[in-house]
């Protein structure tokens, strides 16, 4: 009887096994979606998400708000088929956050965000420029980088005669039949689909003919294009130009770009010879004033941050400056040097420092990101519009770098080393590296790039191949390599500095500090080494054989400091506590240079193309600014003389 009951109980459980295997598992997951990605337009924002692949939502609800008063927050759904939605009718300028959720029929899923700024994309043209002939105006200037725009809108006043351009490719047009010694004002618009670009104004007389075409008020180092006028210069085809700027300088560039060094009026004159020899003179007064501002607080369009570790960089022209912020976030602020007013910011709702920013040649910005949430690593055109953006398998603390050749070379705080095709954001390769974090990337003459960890330094050819590798070394994070030859120096964590042999790996020696993190190592052109230490509030030179030349203890923390040298031997710094500046000679130490700065200093300083010493602050309420200080010095460029290599951040030997 047992025998008979054990065997139905057999079958039974078999039974209702097989049931149970083919009965379809019920899943009650409200998955979230995959990833979600914000891409700016013109007054709208277009959202694109991906789902997991067992989720089948009923549809999406679509929330936005924004941190500024003159912009409304809103909601929408779509349907469970749509990955993509464009919310219109926002306010350019002004940071908005966005979120995704499923809906399903047991609710919503968690909310997925993203964060992003509608830009007016309306570009205008630039560098409009006109010329005087007899009862005529010749209109010059550079056409937008846009392919949206359907034509050109002229406007002369007086007579509000309006001329349509429908030529796209038109960068200069003639405007006839005016009244000579009557001055007219041009006024050029660019027609979008969405509406008008802002204006851009100049004015001009016929009949009054100027034989050099520049900007007649500048201010101290300026950069002006000159030229000269050939609706003056008209007595045959010119064979050759000579400039005299009335500064002492001269030039033989038919367009050449001049910046005065003093405030004045200056007299530049051109000498025009023609292919038979015969010469023609004209002359042009030019007023050159001081600089027109020294601070501006990191505060616009409801975007704010201060600077911490990042050093202010330039657009290849020296016409803009970029620097990043740390906290609250890591938006990328875009400054005009001459006016010091905001071009743009794009928003990046993460700290970054340590992560950039660096500027191509082409006027592309990188910005890393030192958040693992959100995109690690943006490429941003330079009217401050997103190029692409690539997510790596962790947050940037190293400071990027750029290869001649188009690689960027990213390293995350897992190790993890990336080489990206800088136009198009794709992962060329990608290597782990040992130690826990990622500190400094740089790249030599020959394209190997350097990269250092928590636990070694390495060396790659640019194919990825290994050249070798250093163990035991202990780069401090957020730092930054300085490249000599073939030298390599990199600071450490708890202080000192080493000096690496390029070619194979080996330590030349070190100099041991023992007082705090290390950072920033600069090179002069000799191959003097120069770097601070955190806690001793000291700045160490020490000579290419590893030997010291003096320390300067400056009576101020060192946090994250880093130097600039300027040509005639001055290393400038900042500090943290004291909110200073200084200057020191690189022959003794002895400072002689000091400005209060009046918030702290946690970042490299930079000299900018215009003579000017820059660096970022931290302020009160998480605003911070960009200080300017007239100090009149060149950067030395003969040598790694400032965080970055260059004033473009790219972390590559010249």
């Amino acid at each position: 009887m047992k025998k008979i009951i054990y065997s139905l109980l057999f079958i039974l459980t078999v039974v209702f096994t097989a049931c149970e295997e083919e009965l379809p598992k019920a899943n009650f997951d409200l998955y979230e979606l995959k990833s979600l990605t914000a891409t700016a337009g013109d007054m709208n924002v277009t959202l694109a998400w991906e789902t997991y692949e067992n989720a089948r939502p009923n549809e999406y609800l679509i929330l936005w708000t924004s941190g500024s008063s003159d912009a409304e927050g809103g909601e929408m759904t779509v349907d469970a088929k749509t990955m993509t939605a464009t919310i219109n009718n926002l306010v350019n300028d002004v940071a908005y956050t966005f979120s995704v959720q499923p809906r399903y029929t047991g609710g919503l899923a968690s909310k997925t965000t993203a964060a992003c700024t509608p830009k007016n994309a309306r570009y205008p043209i630039s560098d409009l420029t006109a010329a005087a002939g007899n009862e005529r105006v010749r209109l010059r200037w550079k056409k937008p980088a846009s392919e949206r725009f359907t034509r050109y809108q002229v406007t002369v006043h007086p007579g509000n005669q309006i001329i349509n351009l429908d030529d796209t490719s038109l960068e200069e047009y003639i405007v006839d039949g005016l009244t000579n010694d009557q001055e007219y004002t041009f006024n050029v618009v660019c027609v979008y689909p969405t509406g008008n670009s802002i204006p851009v104004e100049t004015s001009a007389t016929p009949g009054l003919i100027y034989p050099i075409l520049a900007n007649t008020e500048l201010v101290v180092w300026e950069p002006c294009a000159f030229a000269y006028n050939d609706m003056y210069f008209m007595a045959g085809e010119v064979k050759s130009v000579s400039w005299d700027f009335g500064d002492g300088t001269t030039s033989g560039e038919n367009n050449p770009v001049h910046a005065f060094a003093t405030t004045g009026t200056y007299t530049v004159a051109v000498t025009v010879t023609y292919v038979n020899n015969t010469t023609e003179s004209g002359s042009l007064a030019v007023t050159v004033g001081n600089y027109k501002w020294n601070s501006v607080d990191l505060n616009f369009g409801g975007l704010t941050g201060y600077v911490k570790t990042s050093n202010p960089v330039f657009s290849p022209d020296g016409k803009t400056m970029y620097i990043p912020t740390s906290t609250p976030a890591g938006h990328l602020f875009a400054i005009d040097v001459v006016s010091g007013e905001f071009k743009w910011v794009f928003a990046i709702s993460q700290i970054t420092y340590g992560g950039g920013a660096l500027v191509a040649s082409d006027g592309t910005i990188y910005q890393c990101v030192r958040n693992a949430t959100i995109n690690n690593v943006y490429a941003i055109n330079p009217n401050g519009t997103q190029k692409w953006a690539v997510k790596l398998d962790a947050a940037v603390g190293a400071f990027p770098a750029l290869s001649v050749d188009g690689v960027l070379y990213c390293l995350t705080n897992k190790s993890t080393l990336y080489a990206l095709d800088a136009s198009s954001g794709i992962i060329k390769w990608q290597q782990s590296l040992d130690g826990a974090t990622g500190s400094a990337v740089a790249i030599d003459k020959a394209g190997n790039v350097y990269a250092g960890t928590s636990a070694a330094i390495y060396a790659f050819k640019p194919n990825k191949d290994q050249i070798w590798k250093l163990e035991e070394v202990n780069v401090t994070e957020q730092a930054t390599f300085a490249l000599k030859d073939q030298v390599l120096y990199a600071t450490l964590k708890g202080g000192g500095l080493v000096a690496v042999d390029m070619t194979n790996g080996t330590k030349k020696w070190t100099y041991p500090t023992t007082k705090g993190d290390a950072y920033f190592p600069i090179v002069d052109k000799n191959g003097n080494i120069y770097f601070t230490e955190k806690n001793s509030q000291t700045v160490h030179a020490v000579n290419f054989s590893g030997s010291k030349i003096w320390e300067k203890k400056v009576g101020n923390n060192l946090n994250y400091s880093g130097g600039a040298l300027s040509t005639d031997g001055i290393l400038y710094i900042g500090t943290q506590s004291n909110n200073k500046v200084l200057g020191l000679d690189i022959t003794n130490g002895n400072i002689v240079f000091e400005e209060t700065v009046g918030q702290q200093v946690m970042a490299a300083v930079t000299i900018g193309p215009d003579k000017r010493l820059y660096c970022g602050t931290i302020g009160s309420g998480n605003i911070g600014a960009v200080k300017a200080f007239d100090i009149n010095k060149t950067l030395e460029t003969d040598s790694w003389s400032i965080r970055g290599g260059d004033i473009q951040g790219t972390n590559r030997q010249k």
